[in-house]
Parts: structure tokens; C-alpha cells; sequence
């Protein structure tokens, strides 16, 4: 990383003064902030609120710096520490679940649209094919280290800074330092070392495999019990328990995340209604617009 792009490492008085704080403050932070091409959080709290199931459109990459948490990303079940890096690539459902409520929670993540990393990419270094390939194989969680995360998180607090300039040159030069960190982000994570993961309690995490496989067909709970040998008591009970949602949300939202791929893809929408599950264009409309806050039509619109 070039030297303009290391500052000394955040102190504690400089965690303690983000206390409760996410810079730069957006309404919801699990979306891209209106017409931003990315976004960086560094973000501290005390009993942060609980996540549902969810995924986005765009490329997310987290780091912790404190607290626990356990993340299931798909059907695995990861409980990342300081020195690893997780990777959310578009559609991938996941949730975070705070083991230690009452801990201070700090973390720094970055989320990348695909406009921006077309228009930071040539064709000798593609960096979606980079990103594409980092997932591949179903793999999520990467070890950098450390050391290395923390030079990481202080460069993330530079490009925060320097975003509270607007100016149209100001704004120029952090979408260069953004890409020159993207750069640097992406060898560090090409190099670094994989954990072990684990998958779901056994049975939960064979029922997230098989929505997530099946969600396009029809799939009801009594279908659901039935190949699960389960009751539909103790499988809605258990689902919930592991998830924080019903298998009903959980379905609902994993086929958005499909038609908004299909869509982005050019698949019109009424053909991506059918295309992930829902039977009729009424419920898929209610269902999309409640998830994205747009219509499926002006998603299509959308520059991504």
C-alpha cells in the first residue's frame, strides 16, 4: 500500500469517540447510500440491534475489530475474530447474531457496486472476475491477519475522512484512493489463508442448503417437514431459533435476491417473477418493492 495510504493505527480514544457512531451516518446501513458508486462504514456500538437475513446487490467486504459475533453466510456458520475478513458477493444471504450483547461492537466494512468496480477495472485486472473468484467453491472467510487488518481499517478511516469533502475534485481524488485500496485489499485477500468453517446445527444447516437450492420451485412448510422427517412444530421452532426469521421470510427473501440477479441480467420482470418462485406478478411486486423500496420495473433502471 503506497505510504499516503498508512496512517498510524485508530487509538482507543479514537474507538471511544465513535461510540454509537457510523461514519457517514445513512438511515440503513445494510444498503448502498442513493447514488453512491461504494460506501465505507467504521462503526461502534453498545448493544447493537440484531440483523435479519439479508443480502444486497452489491459486494460486501467486513471486518470485526471488536466484539463476538457468529455470521451464517448461505449455510455456513462462521464466528469471525480480528485478523479475518468475510466476503459477501451479490444475493448471499447472511446475518450477523452478537454473542456478547453487552460488549462494545466495532467493525469497519465497505460495499461495492458493480458500476464502480467496471469503471476502476482494465482488461488486464477485472476486478469482478477478481471478487467472483474469491467466492468460488462457496468460500467466505479469509484470514489477512492482524497486523494487516488494522493498517487496513486506519487506511478505511483516511477515505472516510476525506469523503466529508465534497468538492468536485476532492471527490475525483477519493474515488483514485478508494481504488488504489481496492487494489491493495484484494491481493492482501488473494493471499491470505481460509479458515475452517462449520455448517448450521446439522439439520438447519441441510434445510438453508436446500432453500437455497430449491427456492425457485414450489416449497411449503408440509413439503418442507415432509422431506426433513420433522414436525412442522419443531421445524418452524428450530428455524426460527437459528435463523431469527420464519421459513416464510427466509424463502421470500432469498427469491428478491433472485430476481434482482435475473433483472440486473436483463431478464424482464415478469419474466423473473415466475423465474425465482412466486406465481403471481402482485405478490412478487408487494414482496420486491417492500425488500428494495423501488418497483421491479425502475430496478431494472438502476445503475448498478
Amino acid at each position: 500500500m503506497p505510504p499516503s495510504m498508512r496512517p498510524a493505527r485508530p487509538s482507543r480514544r479514537c474507538c471511544e469517540r465513535r461510540q454509537g457512531m457510523s461514519h457517514p451516518v445513512w438511515r440503513y446501513e445494510n444498503q448502498m447510500p442513493p447514488g453512491r458508486e461504494f460506501a465505507i462504514f467504521h462503526s461502534c456500538h453498545t448493544a447493537p440491534q440484531p440483523l435479519l437475513y439479508h443480502s444486497h446487490d452489491f459486494y460486501e467486504i467486513y471486518f470485526i475489530m471488536q466484539g463476538s459475533v457468529r455470521v451464517i453466510v448461505d449455510e455456513q456458520d462462521l464466528t469471525p475474530v480480528l485478523g479475518e475478513a468475510l466476503v459477501y458477493p451479490p444475493g448471499c444471504m447472511h446475518r450477523v447474531t452478537h454473542l456478547t450483547p453487552a460488549q462494545t461492537y466495532e467493525r469497519f466494512y465497505l460495499y461495492l457496486s458493480r458500476d464502480f468496480l467496471r469503471l476502476m477495472s482494465i482488461p488486464e485486472c477485472d476486478l469482478t472476475a477478481r471478487l467472483e473468484a474469491l467466492s468460488d467453491g462457496g468460500r467466505y472467510c479469509f484470514r489477512p491477519g492482524r497486523e494487516k487488518v488494522l493498517e487496513l481499517a486506519a487506511a478505511a478511516d483516511e477515505i472516510i475522512e476525506a469523503a466529508k469533502d465534497t468538492s468536485p475534485s476532492a471527490v475525483l481524488l477519493n474515488r483514485c484512493r478508494m481504488g488504489m485500496y481496492l487494489v491493495e485489499l484484494l491481493e492482501v485477500l488473494e493471499k491470505s489463508v481460509a479458515p475452517e468453517t462449520g455448517g448450521v446445527a446439522c439439520r438447519m444447516g441441510e434445510l438453508l442448503r436446500y432453500i437455497n437450492q430449491n427456492a425457485q420451485h414450489p416449497l411449503t412448510l408440509d413439503h418442507l417437514a415432509e422431506v426433513f422427517g420433522i414436525s412442522k412444530f419443531s421445524l418452524l421452532h428450530e428455524f426460527k431459533e437459528h435463523t431469527g426469521m420464519s421459513i416464510y421470510q427466509y424463502i421470500i427473501t432469498k427469491r428478491i435476491a433472485i430476481a434482482q440477479q435475473l433483472i440486473r441480467q436483463g431478464t424482464k420482470p415478469n419474466l423473473a417473477c415466475m423465474q425465482c418462485g412466486f406465481t403471481d406478478y402482485s405478490s412478487f411486486y408487494r414482496a420486491f418493492k417492500a425488500r428494495t423500496g423501488i418497483s421491479p420495473g425502475q430496478y431494472g433502471k438502476t445503475p448498478q
